[in-house]
């Protein structure tokens, strides 16, 4: 196994909501030899206005209505638990039962493990795109299905199975949001030389990482490698003129390091 012998990293995914312990990319690059710094360029916080209070209390009181209900992230896991712990005078069995459940990664069906919640996932690639080719998803007859999500973000899987006849409903449990916190230190990190690869997790953050960056040090941001966890965000990222994209097929932290080591190996 390939030690990456002081490979300085880049990391600017927002820090889980429930996270208790050190990110698990960070834990496992560190076990490998990298020193990573965890800068992170968006924050998750909930949807706490009272119109989307009332649109979450309004799907929760539904819930037997639904035949399948999908979770499209880790957060959306953690939001919607702390919001029925934070109602439980009105859900005090939490979710009922009934619904097949199904989750965009492995990550996201692990964390659902932990609340007794058995998920469907895609088993080669963690993407909206390969969930909706399950067998389960492929037809139905007006059934209702719920989808569980932050604000915003891609519509594909709405768009996708409403027209294949599910009645969808959307419940949106967070939002994401600027942080520049760490602009100075991200700065300084790229314009003294300090990083030898970016690892980005979304469009979204690799807008929000370009926005922080000076047009001075912009360019050699560019120049550097970057680990995007899907072939759509490296696209994005070659229109945005980063010269050297590498991306890996699945976003679980060991199959990254596992794609960062090959390309360790292969420079």
């Amino acid at each position: 196994m390939a030690n990456f012998n002081g490979l300085k990293v880049l990391l600017v995914r927002p820090v889980q909501p429930d996270a208790r312990c050190k990110d698990s990319l960070v834990s496992l690059l560190i076990r490998h030899g990298a020193v990573p710094r965890h800068l992170p360029v968006m924050k998750i916080i909930p949807c706490n206005e009272p119109s989307k209070e009332n649109l979450i209390n309004g799907h929760l009181l539904d819930y037997t209505s639904y035949s399948r209900v999908i979770f499209t992230s880790r957060p959306a896991v953690f939001f919607l638990f702390e919001w029925l712990k934070n109602n439980i005078e009105n859900f005090p069995d939490g979710l009922p039962d009934g619904p097949k459940y199904y989750a965009v990664g492995k990550t996201t069906a692990g964390v659902l493990k932990k609340f007794n919640i058995d998920a469907e996932y895609p088993q080669e690639e963690f993407s909206s795109e390969k969930l909706l080719q399950s067998p389960s998803l492929q037809e139905a007859n007006g059934e209702k299905l719920l989808i569980f999500s932050g604000v915003g973000g891609r519509q594909l899987l709405s768009d996708k199975l409403h027209s294949r006849g599910f009645l969808v409903k959307q419940c949106e449990l967070y939002d994401r949001t600027l942080l520049n916190y760490f602009s100075n230190e991200i700065n300084n990190l790229i314009g003294s030389n300090k990083i030898d690869i970016v690892i980005v997790h979304s469009g979204e953050m690799l807008k929000n990482l370009v926005s922080q960056v000076s047009s001075a040090e912009l360019i050699s941001l560019k120049r550097l490698p970057l680990l995007t966890p899907s072939k759509r965000v490296s696209l994005l990222a070659k229109k945005l003129g980063f010269q050297n994209t590498i991306y890996s097929s699945l976003a679980s932290s060991e199959h990254m390091v596992s794609i960062l080591r090959e390309w360790y190996s292969n420079r």
